[in-house]
């Protein structure tokens, strides 16, 4: 049998009409856990960047991102290399060579002078990270400022170069940070909200360890402090899970790394586990850190692992996709959401920046698991991953009208009319097969 929103509506207020629900969900407003930071995508960069493939629907990708896939932190990326006075950066994306002439040198870095604390911008080429923020940052901040909200701009510093570099000397890194900032400011009037040490830090050879990352961390703090801005650092976003405690173990013993340390961060593509995430969890609650999930693209992110991260690792910022690959394009240049996007959208889309996770119990575990959040402007989301078709009821909701939306393996749709709670704050919703069910204040 198929439930339409009255017959929804009519069913809350038979509760707990024994044999009627496939799952009862208990809310507890009392129990809280984590804030959200934001859903996070990452800025990329075309073959070509004079005419990126995507141009003809950048515009209409850009506006989904925000309205229907619900991004609202973006990873800006700035290469080790922007630190040269070679200018091949620039002539690359004037379009003057080509990608495969670039992307051997992109990570080649050189001193601006010998002197870490004295800044020689002609050793600067910040063309590429120009070019992210005019046509993705910018953009992206208009589409959600029109709907009343912010951007958060996480700034990545990569660097897969193999040995170690002179950026790996504490007071060096932090001139490349602060010559950022101030060109950031300067030239567009915004710094970033958080910068990430480091990117993948175990993936090259002789990379960066914890305590280098610590020395930069604490150089980098001072350094940015003295001159006015406040740094919130992301670290260690390691691409094997078990190396992230290790990581942050380190840079704890450096002295002042922690002092601009906010978000443990890591990435799925090895040492994935139940217990290696919850020790994660444990570790970033020890020092005071929140966690995120920050990379694990080509389509392995899906609402399953979501749900994981939100609940055993107590992420409050997550990522999986770059923005191109959020939408699949078909003929005549028309966009739909990822296979897996569909999915974890129905998460995005209605926990927002600043929502605050909640307690949500569930008879059905397994089968119906929850998470609930209440926003800041105190709407309360309730999604709940489905292993199968069901009628699920939720109590402890406050009274008032709620969307309910779903996302299964035939499609995805919301209910054409609200639903209504019952005086006893209770309501009934159904999803018809295996995936994901929102239901939303309002």
């Amino acid at each position: 049998m198929r439930f339409t929103s009255g017959m929804l509506a009519a069913l809350a207020m038979l509760w707990p009409g024994a044999g009627l629900w496939a799952a009862e969900i208990t809310l507890d407003p009392g129990q809280r856990f984590q804030t959200m930071s934001g859903w996070e995508a990452t800025a990329d960069l075309p073959d070509n960047p004079t005419a990126p493939v995507y141009a003809a629907y950048r515009a209409e990708q850009l506006d989904r991102t925000v309205a229907e896939v619900g991004i609202n932190r973006v990873r800006l990326e700035i290469r080790s290399g922007a630190e040269s006075s070679t200018g091949i950066i620039s002539r690359f994306i004037r379009g003057e060579i080509g990608f495969d002439d670039w992307k051997n040198t992109r990570y080649q870095s050189d001193n601006d002078n010998d002197d870490p604390f004295t800044i020689n911008w002609d050793g600067f080429d910040f063309a590429e990270l120009d070019w992210h923020v005019e046509r993705t940052v910018l953009p992206l901040r208009d589409r959600l400022a029109r709907r009343g909200e912010r951007l958060i701009v996480n700034l990545c510093y990569v660097a897969f170069d193999n040995g170690q570099t002179f950026h790996m000397a504490p007071e060096e890194y932090a001139e490349f940070v602060l010559a950022t900032y101030l060109h950031l400011d300067r030239k567009y009037g915004f710094t970033p909200d958080l910068w990430e040490l480091v990117l993948e830090p175990d993936l090259p050879r002789d990379g960066w360890t914890g305590a280098q990352m610590g020395a930069a961390m604490a150089a980098t703090s001072k350094r940015l402090r003295a001159h006015g801005f406040t740094p919130a650092f992301v670290a260690p976003s390691v691409t094997n899970m078990k190396h992230a405690v290790p990581y942050v173990e380190a840079i704890a013993d450096v002295p002042g790394a922690m002092r601009d340390f906010v978000e443990l961060s890591y990435h799925r593509y090895g040492g994935r586990g139940t217990e290696v995430l919850r020790d994660i969890a444990r570790t970033a609650g020890g020092y005071g850190l929140r966690t995120g999930m920050l990379e694990w693209w080509f389509g392995r992110a899906t609402h399953e692992v979501l749900h994981e991260d939100l609940t055993v690792g107590m992420n409050s910022a997550w990522q999986g996709r770059v923005v191109r690959g959020l939408h699949d394009v078909g003929p005549g240049n028309t966009l739909s959401p990822r296979p897996e996007v569909r999915y974890t959208l129905q998460y995005f889309r209605h926990v927002r920046h600043g929502a605050v996770r909640i307690g949500a119990a569930t008879d059905s575990p397994g089968l119906f698991d929850p998470v609930a959040f209440v926003n800041p402007d105190g709407r309360y989301t309730v999604v709940v991953k489905a292993a199968r078709a069901g009628v699920v009821a939720i109590a402890g909701l406050p009274e008032g009208r709620y969307r309910v939306s779903y996302a299964v393996r035939r499609g995805s749709a919301e209910l054409p009319a609200p639903v209504a709670t019952g005086p006893d704050r209770r309501l009934a919703a159904e999803i018809p097969g295996a995936g994901v069910l929102t239901v939303t204040a309002e």
